[in-house]
């Protein structure tokens, strides 16, 4: 089983790619998936301060639990005005 992780702007071109598939468990919760990412890039800038996570589209929250398939992605904040 496995989950997508989407990447956007600035996370996409240190990545180096738009979409990685990450595998999970039963028990897998966004907050691991985060803790993953966070390791396998290092120089991304990802927290929770920083970025809108979603889970299929909908915001969501690092306990949601997750399951075969579903896409995530930690948007980054946009700011302007």
């Amino acid at each position: 089983m496995v989950v997508s992780v989407n990447f956007f702007g600035l996370q996409r071109k240190l990545t180096r790619t738009d979409t990685i598939q990450v595998p999970l468990s039963n028990k897998t919760r966004v907050g691991d998936i985060l803790d993953y990412i966070k390791e396998s890039y290092p120089d991304l800038p990802l927290s929770e301060d920083t970025v809108l996570i979603t889970v299929n589209n909908h915001v969501s929250s690092l306990d949601q639990g997750l399951r075969a398939n579903d896409q995530i992605s930690f948007i980054p904040h946009i700011g302007g005005g």
